[in-house]
């Protein structure tokens, strides 16, 4: 596109070449996100990643008005090259190294599934594999992927996809009108503005409905990246800044951070408005360096600014080694903690100054130019590994996905009596080395309950179950209530029920209690639609009067309201009614405590990993629900199976009983374990069924 030679050697804008203020704002932010992973504290660290975000936007758009202002274009291909040579060789070595670490350490499905992650990770897509994993409920309190972290990476180059592309148009279009200068920059303004609120806007209303997706969404990100383009824009303004004030806007911006991390929570609506303050407080320090000295000593100081450097490094290296080393040293959390700090560090400046930083300083991917000097032999290794690191991974990824599971072993026989369990409790207790466990390990993340089990009832879920009762009514009618406990009893209720005689209709929905009063699921539009399926199962109650139902509800929920009493208080309150009114219709209940909580098998059973590393103990709370469940389910036409002597003993409770794998995740009974406590069940309803109803 032809200007004129005033527009090619415009001076580029201020505030656009090295800024140390902005290497320790990289610092400020990698820090905080890897205190929060490892330690726990701040909260809020996790918007260092936000900080990240306007900073990127500022850089980048500075970079490439800078090229347009220098030469009248902007080079997609070179674009692309030093986006390639800055991110993409370290981000394939650390895919490289968790990958075949996870495969050495996980087992199966495990294995499988960090596999998917990785090549969604490698194409830059791994914000929507997280987002949509995340919004299954099944998967909300699964095993979490040691590549989680690479979403932010995705966020930012699908980004950069397309802000190249708008920004090249609207400048082209300006320039053919002969209007190059501050009216394109405004007209550059006006269109990034549009993006910034509508992206906004769309956040709001992701938050409120999808808030797991919205979390890890380009569209409710991409005005984080925005705001530092807007900066960038802005940048021939912000130099204006007179000198004095220019302090007080970095030292604002810089406290704007220090509380966003203190303030922010998990259970903060994000990213909006939870990212507002550190996204507002993150331009303060950009503008106020813009054109100034950036003598800010908290951030340009010469050990801050290294931070600064190898951020990128920090960053990628921290969270796979959190999460393998935590797989690798259970119950270890010291010990995890030190050496993941120690490790992530260590790495990081070797994977700088041998692969990240030769590699950006070299010419790879740039055309043959006579007389250009050769490139570096660090530079050279270095590319030749990630391109091998690249083939390496795609094909065993690849492999991985693909290869079916292999055959589960063949199911235990029940258990006959109480002591016959508590014996197999006590062996389980005592092994040191893992027998043939059923079902296989590796293979717990694709047995999920039957289809329909757990999905609700229509119409209030629209893809749930068709609940009907039908016509005739059954002689012998149960109906089994409650959130995905109960849905995973209902092996255990029908291998016992159904032999005898009995119908057993599932009215259960996960994530939504049978408890008269306000949840909130992990999934928001469970959240949004339990009312209605407790609605109806109330009336399917009231209209078939069940002979039998069979409640059990998770002890841990979140309510939205608890009238300012204790969640115990409130969990008692709200079981009590659901028993005395909702279920005041039926013939005789029975309520089976939930599993006690304990180790995920899927995080905890691994290749390293021994029987005592998964043995949980009874805690206080524990205890307390369930003298609570006890108390409130022994009353009138109501019976409360105790269910803890079927896990532990002596208050503890190992993985595995009888070679069969006890919970399928940290709550949830596995239908094989349930079926195999069948005759206990039998045995603690026999006097139920036989006895009068009062």
């Amino acid at each position: 596109m032809p200007v004129d030679q005033a527009t090619v050697r415009r001076p580029p804008p201020p505030g656009l070449g090295f800024r140390p203020d902005i290497q320790g704002l990289r610092a400020f932010a990698v820090v905080v996100v890897i205190l929060d992973h490892v330690l726990g504290w701040p909260a809020g660290g996790f918007v260092g990643v936000d900080v990240f975000f306007v900073i990127s936007g500022f850089l980048i758009t500075g970079l490439l008005l800078t090229e347009y202002d220098r030469r009248g274009r902007i080079s997609f291909a070179d674009f692309y090259r030093r986006r390639a040579r800055r991110i993409l060789p370290l981000a394939i070595l650390v895919l490289v190294i968790t990958y075949l670490a996870s495969s050495l350490l996980f087992l199966g499905d495990r294995a499988r599934s960090t596999a998917w992650d990785t090549l969604w990770a490698a194409l830059f897509g791994a914000n929507w594999r997280f987002a949509f994993t995340g919004t299954d409920y099944w998967q909300t309190d699964g095993p979490v992927s040691p590549l989680q972290h690479y979403w932010s990476l995705a966020v930012e180059e699908q980004f950069y996809l397309v802000w190249p592309v708008l920004l090249v148009v609207v400048l082209s279009l300006a320039a053919r009108r002969g209007r190059y200068g501050g009216s394109a920059r405004w007209a550059v303004g006006l269109v990034l503005g549009v993006v910034v609120a509508g992206s906004i806007l769309f956040a709001l209303w992701e938050v409120g409905h999808r808030p797991t997706v919205a979390y890890f969404s380009t569209f409710s990100r991409a005005w984080e990246l925005g705001v530092g383009a807007l900066l960038a824009l802005a940048a021939p303004l912000l130099a204006r800044i007179p000198a004095p004030a220019r302090p007080a806007y970095q030292w604002a911006g810089l406290i704007g951070l220090l509380v966003s991390v203190l303030a922010i929570t998990a259970q903060s609506p994000f990213p909006v408005p939870g990212a507002f303050l550190a996204v507002i407080s993150t331009a303060l320090v950009i503008a106020g360096g813009v054109g100034g000295q950036h003598l800010m000593l908290p951030l340009t100081n010469r050990p801050v600014r290294y931070l600064g450097d190898i951020s990128y490094s920090l960053y990628l290296w921290h969270f796979p080694l959190l999460i393998l080393l935590g797989a690798a040293l259970p119950d270890s959390g010291p010990t995890v903690v030190v050496l993941t700090l120690v490790g992530t560090v260590l790495l990081s400046m070797l994977s700088y100054h041998l692969v990240e930083d030769p590699i950006r300083r070299s010419s790879w991917l740039e055309p043959r130019a006579p007389g250009r000097p050769p490139e570096s032999r660090v530079a050279r290794i270095s590319r030749y590994a990630t391109v091998a690191a690249v083939a390496t991974t795609v094909v065993a990824a690849t492999v991985a996905v693909l290869i079916p599971p292999p055959q589960a072993p063949a199911e235990t026989a029940a258990v006959t009596s109480q002591s016959d369990l508590s014996a197999q409790i006590g062996t389980a207790l005592a092994a040191k080395d893992w027998p043939v466990l059923t079902p296989a390990p590796g293979e717990l993340g694709r047995r999920g309950f039957t289809q329909g089990h757990g999905q609700g009832c229509r119409p209030a879920i629209p893809d749930g179950n068709d609940c009907v009762i039908g016509s005739p009514r059954p002689a012998r009618l149960a109906v089994v209530v409650g959130d995905s406990i109960a849905t995973a009893w209902l092996p255990l209720v029908r291998g016992v029920l159904e032999p005898q005689g009995w119908a057993v209709r599932d009215l259960t929905y996960a994530g939504c209690p049978f408890l008269a009063s306000g949840t909130t699921s992990p999934i928001n539009s469970i959240t949004r639609s339990c009312p209605g399926h407790q609605q109806i199962v109330r009336r399917i109650i009231e209209e078939n009067r069940p002979d039998l139902v069979i409640v059990s509800n998770a002890y841990r929920q979140r309510f939205t309201d608890t009238g300012g009493r204790s969640a115990l208080a409130e969990w008692e309150r709200a079981a009590r009614t659901a028993r005395e009114n909702w279920l005041a219709p039926a013939g005789k209940i029975v309520a089976l405590q939930p599993p006690p909580l304990g180790p995920d098998p899927k995080s905890c059973i691994t290749r390293f990993s021994a029987p005592q590393d998964c043995v949980s103990q009874l805690g206080d709370e524990y205890r307390s629900y369930a003298e609570v469940d006890g108390r409130v389910w022994s009353g009138k036409r109501a019976w409360h199976v105790a269910t803890t002597d079927w896990f532990c003993q002596g208050g503890q409770c190992p993985i595995f009983v009888g070679g069969v794998i006890v919970r399928r995740d940290g709550n949830h009974v596995t239908a094989e374990y349930a079926r195999k406590l069948a005759p206990m069940f039998d045995e603690a309803l026999t006097p139920v069924l036989r006895g009068p109803s009062d």
